[in-house]
């Protein structure tokens, strides 16, 4: 009996692991609020001198079952040979890639613990603006969701009243014919589809189907908000890897890939070849970022004062940080400006309601009035 129930299992474990791997391709891996711990944990483990193997050793009792599998992969991995970055890019889409790089580099320059508490407060910061969005919208979209439990209400009602006679038509709420219980579930099913259809197109946009930052981008980055939010949280993250690329003596040619890369933003990204290129070719930071012409103005200019005055790693961090801070800010308007369109929405919803019920009722009586 034994004998045939250890083959089954061991043949379910490769299985479920590799859903779970799909899973984090797609929605990602690590929350954001255990990555920052993560980074913490790492950075004080090593800036005490802990040795690496005991730090993960410790990651393998905590956190998540996925995130003690982990730990436990990493630990053979480092052992069998490969770096600290190594070992975190060979477990798939758990780490974000952002990570992976900073970690990669600060090997090079010897300096893993600044990295990760670097890393963590960054991720600190990206927690806290998500949280903040998130508290914006979250009473709008209740107060949708509450519109539409009282839309489908009186699509509900609406089926219960009946025509006087035969020639008369029964009073129709909505004016647009959806009536009881199968009124309810077309709307309900049209409502699925389009919010469907939406979160697609979202899920999409955000994972560049087709190459669609390349066209999208330039014409939402001049969009008041929204453009501001995309095209600052790309310059910061941009403005942080370089920094830190810099600061860890990696070469130019690979900060300027990295960095590019880290920015998520394909738009941008397209200019790598160029931009490299310009590198190789002996030009400096500011001429190659700019050497594509996808990036502002504004920040080509700042990049090519740090240049000037010797400090460009610093200079960098300083814009990192002055560019967070201005994409945390448009990221709050876009919330407040998301809840605003969402109640002007439900404000719509009510007032068409009321002028449908309004004329359905100045209907009857009209008829009424006229013996109809």
């Amino acid at each position: 009996m034994t004998s045939t129930s250890i083959p089954a299992k061991a043949s379910s474990q490769p299985d479920k692991s590799t859903n779970v791997r799909s899973m984090e391709r797609v929605f990602g891996g690590i929350s954001l609020k255990a990555l920052e711990a993560f980074c913490r944990r790492m950075s004080m483990g090593l800036r005490s001198g802990v040795d690496l193997l005991r730090i993960l050793g410790l990651e393998t009792k905590t956190g998540t079952a996925r995130h003690r599998e982990v730990a436990a992969n990493m630990i053979d991995a480092l052992r069998n040979g490969n770096t600290l970055s190594e070992s975190m890019g060979l477990q798939g889409y758990y780490f974000p890639s952002l990570l992976v790089k900073m970690i990669d580099a600060g090997e090079h320059a010897g300096g893993m613990d600044r990295t990760f508490r670097e890393m963590a407060d960054y991720y600190q910061d990206l927690k806290q603006t998500r949280s903040a969005f998130i508290s914006q919208i979250t009473f709008p979209v209740i107060q949708l969701c509450l519109a539409f439990a009282i839309a489908c209400g009186v699509i509900l009602i609406n089926g219960f009243f009946k025509a006087g006679s035969p020639q008369d038509k029964p009073l129709d709420l909505t004016g647009i014919g959806l009536r009881g219980v199968s009124g309810m579930m077309i709307f309900m099913s049209i409502s699925a589809v389009f919010c469907g259809t939406l979160a697609v197109v979202a899920f999409g946009i955000w994972k560049n189907w087709f190459g669609c930052h390349k066209t999208l981008v330039p014409l939402v980055r001049n969009v008041p908000v929204i453009g501001t939010a995309l095209t600052m949280t790309a310059l910061s993250r941009l403005s942080m890897t370089l920094s830190m690329m810099l600061g860890a003596g990696v070469d130019a040619k690979r900060s300027v890939r990295d960095a590019l890369l880290s920015t998520g933003n394909y738009y941008y990204i397209s200019g790598l070849e160029k931009t490299t290129a310009a590198i190789v070719k002996g030009k400096s930071f500011a001429e190659a970022l700019d050497a594509p012409k996808l990036l502002p103005e504004e920040f080509i200019q700042s990049v090519e004062v740090g240049e000037m005055s010797g400090s460009d790693s610093e200079s960098l961090e300083r814009m990192a940080v002055v560019y967070r801070e201005k994409a945390q800010l448009a990221l709050k308007q876009f919330a407040i400006m998301a809840g605003f369109a969402v109640w002007l929405f439900i404000a719509a919803m009510i007032i068409t309601a009321i002028f449908m019920i309004f004329f359905q009722i100045l209907q009857v009586y009209s008829n009424a009035l006229s013996g109809k």
